[in-house]
């Protein structure tokens, strides 16, 4: 590997290194005050976070690159539902010693994310096309794929600890907000309903409140979608909302209703926002 032609690796390294910084800043707020047992969710303590982070950046990330295409067969797992994410989930924290300190599980992530930039330090663009197995749903992809999962798995995680602590602080940049919103909006046709959408043409805009993120959109034509960056014209639904609002009602931390109905969302025909639900019925 060399340090040539590089900008898309320095692009997802930059955002991903901008969630880590973010994330240590929360991690420092709480160490600072010993403020770990706070409940995040109904499952989780805000201990269980940097742990969390640490055996994905470690299962996922670091052990797809080390091994490329010579995992054996016997260690590809697919987890490809979310029953099945869950159960690793709970298998993975089975394994966390029963005396490990949020100290030492801060610890722990911090050594993965050295671990990843010693890894890619001398990636170019062309690596990112190497083989790479994605347990979670795809399977075989390529490095690439490791690297937008990181980015978007890191910001969802920093920004739910930064909503559970009450604070409005760091704030993520445009960027890396934005491929974000990418990933998880881009995933919406994985859930498209061609029967709902046969004889049907429909135009969404997904538009976001944060400065510089824009909007995105969904054309279905003919029993088709196609996701758009940008705005597309004449929409037949518009949803406007935060970042901050996206995840929550993504998550289940606020439910979508109560969020149209308070203005966190606004939206511009009731009616279209039915035939959304029709045609992507998401789980």
């Amino acid at each position: 590997m060399s340090t040539q032609s590089r900008p898309q690796r320095d692009e997802l390294m930059r955002h991903i290194e901008e969630n880590w910084s973010n994330l240590n800043t929360l991690f420092d707020d709480l160490a600072a005050r010993n403020g770990w047992d706070q409940q995040h969710g109904t499952d989780w303590t805000f201990a269980d976070v940097p742990y969390h982070l640490a055996y994905c950046n470690q299962e996922i990330l670091i052990r797809g690159i080390k091994a490329g295409p010579n995992l054996p067969d016997g260690e590809q797992e697919l987890l490809a539902s979310a029953d099945a994410i869950n159960a690793w989930n709970a298998r993975k924290f089975a394994e966390r010693p029963a005396d490990q300190t949020a100290a030492q599980s801060v610890l722990q992530w911090r050594r993965t994310c050295d671990e990843i930039r010693q890894l890619t330090s001398e990636m170019t663009d062309t690596d990112l096309d190497r083989p790479f197995w994605m347990p979670l749903f795809f399977g075989w992809r390529d490095v690439r794929e490791g690297f937008l999962f990181t980015r978007a798995h890191d910001w969802g995680e920093f920004m739910q600890l930064r909503i559970y602590m009450g604070r409005e602080d760091p704030i993520p940049s445009a960027g890396v907000t934005r491929a974000y919103l990418k990933r998880m909006l881009g995933s919406f046709p994985l859930f498209f309903n061609p029967e709902a959408a046969a004889g049907r043409q429909f135009t969404v805009v997904m538009a976001f409140a944060d400065p510089g993120v824009g909007a995105f959109s969904f054309q279905v034509a003919d029993g088709a979608v196609a996701f758009v960056e940008g705005r597309l014209p004449q929409a037949d639904l518009v949803m406007t909302q935060s970042a901050e609002t996206f995840l929550k009602t993504l998550t289940g931390m606020l439910d979508p209703a109560e969020a149209i109905q308070s203005g966190l969302v606004q939206v511009n025909d009731l009616d279209s926002l039915a035939t959304f639900g029709q045609l992507f019925p998401l789980p």
